[in-house]
């Protein structure tokens, strides 16, 4: 439009309805990352093509104000720095890939589930094995609640030593009798956690490889999904049972 009206050609009117509609869609994508000055140009433009369609106005000054969209455009723009995703972990900006199970058995675990995934969308390798660890602390405590240790923060060691114990026992010597699948699966995804960590991944000179933080991530997830849905629930009073079954 801006190189018709320079040219000395006039718009039809299908053309200042088309620029109408661009105007709008450039405005809400301004809107949503606060270009409020490109914004407050693009309105003041819109308004005169969409209330006159041109006629009665100065083409010289229309075309003078799309000039000052881009222009304005452009300065904003210039004060952003913007970053790219990879195309294969947009989605964890969003979506923290863990079983939704996993957030409903440990809700104070969600806050770390999701800084992990943004960390790992924004490859910030590091970042991201860190709250891992953190997500599985919720699941270490409940795991040692389960086997009645006293440590109310348990470290992995006194946990995988305690379950590989209780299933080496003959059956009759067994605390938790016909657990044993169970906690050999919990066992199981324990040291595949471990083995992804390398028992290093507390050292503070340790620093971890985009490929390292995805093969923590993957077995954090399949811990804390097995986890959330076979570790037993906590018991529940007689008075929530009721209330609960009559939907209070």
């Amino acid at each position: 439009m801006y190189m018709d009206i320079r040219c000395g050609r006039i718009p039809r009117d299908q053309t200042w309805v088309i620029m109408a509609t661009e105007l709008r869609l450039l405005r809400d994508h301004c809107q949503r990352i606060g270009l409020a000055a490109t914004v407050a140009q693009i309105e003041r433009t819109a308004e005169s093509i969409t209330g006159n369609h041109g006629y009665g106005f100065d083409l010289d000054v229309i075309s003078r104000d799309l000039i000052q969209v881009q222009l304005r455009l452009n300065d904003e723009l210039k004060g952003r720095v913007l970053y790219a995703i990879d195309s294969d972990k947009a989605v964890y900006m969003t979506d923290s890939q863990f079983d939704p199970k996993v957030s409903e058995v440990f809700p104070d675990a969600a806050f770390d589930m999701d800084e992990a995934a943004k960390c790992y969308a924004l490859n910030r390798a590091t970042a991201c094995v860190f709250h891992l660890m953190r997500v599985t602390e919720y699941g270490l405590q409940a795991v040692g609640k389960t086997l009645g240790m006293k440590d109310d923060r348990p470290n992995w060691e006194p946990i995988i030593a305690k379950i590989d114990s209780e299933i080496k026992k003959p059956y009759k010597d067994r605390q938790f009798k016909g657990q044993t699948e169970v906690l050999a699966h919990i066992s199981s995804h324990m040291h595949a956690v471990k083995i992804a960590w390398r028992n290093r991944a507390m050292h503070i000179e340790k620093k971890h490889t985009i490929e390292e933080a995805r093969e923590i991530y993957d077995a954090t997830r399949g811990l804390m999904r097995y986890l959330a849905e076979n570790l037993p629930k906590p018991a529940t009073g007689t008075l929530t049972v009721i209330r609960e079954k009559l939907g209070l």
